[in-house]
């Protein structure tokens, strides 16, 4: 006499992306790509303080540093805007930042895998930053979501995706 039948069990799928075949970005690979994209941001923003901090010097030494003021606060207003513009910018053009480029992910449309319009771009980019003001919860989220989305994706409908 046969016995109930057996219940097998087979390990969940991973989840998949916005379209067949494409899969989300793994949580190693994102803060992976962030770190990196930090990095670069504060390279660059080293770098242009530096030079316009000793353009500003040199050009200071006879006006008694009255110029020298105005390029620390070129120098931080550059920095700020190139910061503000990174993400956006990358996200818009190609769905990747450097960073995300190193690690093979992209950011793309939830609903159908589509590139990111410039307004959804800076969208995203509110989301970054609420996201970090509510002491890094936004960001937390992605451990959370079954489609690895942080608030920044939820509010902008996106997600990151493995790249192809």
């Amino acid at each position: 006499m046969a016995g109930p039948p057996q219940a097998t069990w087979t390990a969940p799928e991973a989840p998949t992306g916005p379209a067949p075949g494409i899969k989300f970005a793994g949580h190693g690979s994102r803060l992976g790509a962030y770190i990196i994209d930090v990095f670069i941001q504060i390279g660059v923003g080293i770098a242009v303080s530096f030079i316009v901090g000793l353009l500003f010097l040199t050009a200071s030494d006879n006006s008694g540093g009255g110029l020298a003021a105005l390029g620390v606060v070129i120098g931080v207003v550059g920095f700020f805007l190139f910061s503000l513009l990174y993400f956006p910018f990358f996200w818009a053009r190609g769905g990747q930042t450097p960073g995300m480029k190193a690690v093979e992910i992209r950011v793309v449309r939830d609903v159908d895998g589509g590139p990111l319009s410039v307004g959804t771009a800076i969208l995203r980019l509110v989301g970054f930053w609420i996201s970090a003001f509510v002491l890094y919860i936004g960001f937390a989220w992605i451990l959370v979501d079954a489609r690895r989305r942080g608030w920044a994706d939820l509010l902008a409908g996106t997600c990151v995706v493995e790249a192809d």
